[in-house]
């Protein structure tokens, strides 16, 4: 039995259908070409910041296609733009328990939970992106604004504030595609000595100035892996270090061995760190790195989750874009 498909096609202007005698095969091919066509329609509607029509547009496209997820989430950022925030909650959950390896849901449920002061939701939720993703540098950032309001908010009811202001309004980022580059500063190069000495030493703990230990504690590795000592460089990493990629710490150790032999010279420089406090033993470090050898020419920004093991900082995570 023959099986057919109407074609429509256009002629002169005029749209015309058209009986055409092809598999039912071919004709279901269009379809994932059509959807994503869809798909990047919502996309422009909500970059031009159309959430009605965008939400309007998604939801007849999950008549079709209910557990597409690229479509779920644009179904509920557009609620969350729109202000309908606990079906965006809902919606959000729903897409984390259907695909619980993404960590975008997670991170867009804590943005609407700290709009509501639910600040442990919300910690929890990022906790759950960090999770399901180690790099992801959005949820980072998001978890250390919500470890400084929670920190502040203990701090202001140990006071016993009478007068009770009013809870900061957090900075937490949204985003509308499961992809964002962050924004680099420009900033002018500082070129380091090749071949440096580097004598491995724990640096001395200053009193309430954490920060500073830190940084000098990262220069300290910069100056190790531009003097390509990597006795030294590796002794700025935790024990507990996880490297990406799903590499054991021992793979990862003798690969960085190699990458810092090979070249010639390297030259590392640190430039604009900023350090957050989460606690009195971790803290997170954001900077550019700007990488330079006779093989390779990279900057990159880079943001580092440090411990505090026996008084020295230690670097436990690391990530770049």
């Amino acid at each position: 039995m023959q099986e057919y498909c109407i074609l429509k096609i256009m002629f002169n202007g005029k749209t015309l259908n058209r009986m055409k005698k092809i598999p039912l095969l071919l004709g279901l091919l269009w379809l994932p070409f059509a959807l994503q066509a869809d798909i990047n329609q919502v996309q422009k509607l909500i970059g031009d910041q159309n959430y009605a029509q965008a939400l309007d547009s998604v939801e007849r496209l999950l008549d079709t296609q209910p557990k597409h997820q690229q479509a779920l989430f644009l179904k509920a950022f557009s609620l969350q733009q729109l202000g309908r925030d606990d079906d965006a909650i809902a919606s959000y959950k729903q897409l984390s328990i259907n695909n619980p390896s993404l960590p975008e849901p997670y991170n867009n449920l804590a943005v609407l939970y700290a709009k509501q002061g639910k600040q442990a939701a919300a910690r929890t939720a990022l906790l759950s992106a960090i999770n399901t993703n180690s790099s992801y540098a959005t949820a980072y950032k998001n978890l250390s604004d919500i470890y400084g309001s929670m920190a502040a908010n203990a701090y202001n009811k140990a006071l016993a504030i009478k007068d009770k202001k009013q809870d900061p309004q957090l900075a937490l980022t949204t985003i509308n595609k499961l992809e964002k580059k962050p924004v680099i500063t420009t900033v002018a190069s500082i070129p380091l000595v090749k071949k440096v000495p580097v004598t491995q030493a724990k640096p001395v703990s200053k009193p309430n100035d954490e920060s500073e230990l830190i940084i000098d504690t990262i220069q300290g590795w910069s100056n190790a892996w531009s003097a390509q000592d990597s006795d030294a460089y590796l002794s700025y990493y935790s024990t507990g270090f996880k490297p990406a990629r799903g590499q054991s710490k021992k793979q990862w150790e003798k690969e960085r061995r190699i990458r810092l032999k090979k070249p010639d010279f390297i030259r590392v420089s640190v430039q604009s760190p900023i350090v957050k406090m989460l606690s009195s033993k971790s803290a997170l470090l954001s900077f550019k790195q700007d990488y330079q050898s006779d093989r390779f020419n990279d900057a990159v920004q880079k943001t580092l989750l440090l411990e505090k093991v026996d008084g020295s900082w230690q670097i436990l995570k690391e990530f770049s874009s």
